[in-house]
């Protein structure tokens, strides 16, 4: 089911006893808490509604809540966040288990329990997974995709009576890498410095949204595979001045070299080789355009230099912009300047 149909189960006072959540998009699993947040009243939710994070608390805290009745209301609400014990890796002891059977069994019927998995690979040949995955409604929230996130955000502007121009719009999927949550959270400044106009241009994008490192990355793969030296340099610089951290930043730049190998040798929709890499289907669309002008040779020696680097950082103290630069004038010297 999705929001709307939970939506629906709220106003109808048609709820269930259980629901796992599962889902990418940071947005909507929010507003999802919200919605079972918003089923006890202000006054009664220091009392009968919870959030337990079993990365820091332990199973016997969600079942006694979950086994307890409601203390002066109508109706418990108990969120539960990472579920590890769901997992192929968890564990749970036999009381807790046999408790937890028990409850999904007999359920306090004006108690409400919604595991939060989000991303986690549930383990469905475990006996606690397989009988919650049978008992719960299963609310599944995976991130948007390129046209339904373009779609929510132009949908969300209109309701406030503003307009994004077309190339404006198409930058902010660049910069954020068409991951919704983040497209959302840089409308309030564009809103804002768009009041007077209610329009939002290019140039209002560019200059107040910042681009992610995965973009980032993008654009540096870009130069280094178009022979444009100095560009792919500055790049590297003012990521490593803007505080990247130069493993991190190798491991991005080895991992875009990598989907772009891996695209060239698949077949297939966006979507579906999104699915296959786990990575955002914009990513795979981008990899496409690119490949088009790329020759193989390029991007195998680039994934190469990568590696290559990546061993020099953890078994030498060499300057990792020295290394880059290396890179770039050696390994690429006789494809810059000799064809």
């Amino acid at each position: 089911m999705n929001l709307k149909q939970l939506q629906q189960q709220i106003e109808n006072n048609a709820m269930a006893n259980f629901y796992i959540v599962t889902g990418e998009e940071e947005t909507l699993l929010s507003h999802a808490k919200s919605m079972f947040k918003g089923l006890v009243d202000q006054e009664d939710r220091d009392m009968n509604y919870s959030q337990i994070d079993l990365t820091e608390q332990t199973l016997d805290v969600v079942i006694n809540d979950a086994m307890s009745v409601p203390f002066f209301g109508d109706r418990r609400v108990v969120v539960v966040k990472n579920p590890q014990f769901l997992t192929a890796t968890g564990k749970v002891g036999d009381r807790d288990q046999e408790l937890l059977l028990k409850l999904f069994d007999q359920p306090v019927l004006q108690n409400i329990v919604v595991f939060f998995a989000n991303d986690l690979k549930l383990d469905k040949r475990k006996k606690l997974a397989k009988v919650l995955l049978k008992t719960a409604e299963n609310i599944s929230l995976p991130a948007l995709n390129e046209r339904q996130a373009q779609q929510a955000i132009v949908q969300q502007l209109d309701q406030r009576s503003y307009a994004i121009e077309p190339e404006a719009l198409h930058e902010l999927m660049q910069r954020t890498n068409a991951q919704y949550t983040d497209m959302k959270n840089e409308l309030p400044k564009l809103i804002t410095y768009a009041e007077q106009t209610k329009k939002i241009t290019l140039d209002v994008v560019s200059a107040l949204v910042p681009k992610t490192l995965t973009a980032n990355a993008f654009d540096l793969v870009d130069a280094v595979i178009k022979r444009r030296p100095q560009e792919a340099l500055t790049l590297y610089h003012d990521l490593l001045q803007n505080g990247e951290a130069p493993l991190r930043l190798n491991a991005v730049l080895t991992n875009q070299f990598r989907l772009l190998l891996q695209v060239a040798g698949l077949s297939g929709n966006d979507q579906d080789i999104g699915a296959q890499l786990k990575v955002h289907p914009y990513r795979v669309k981008l990899a496409k355009e690119a490949l088009r002008s790329y020759p193989p040779q390029f991007v195998r020696t680039g994934y190469l230099g990568m590696i290559d680097i990546e061993t020099q950082l953890k078994s030498t103290s060499q300057d990792p912009e020295l290394l880059f630069e290396r890179f770039i004038l050696k390994k690429f010297s006789v494809i810059f300047f000799i064809e």
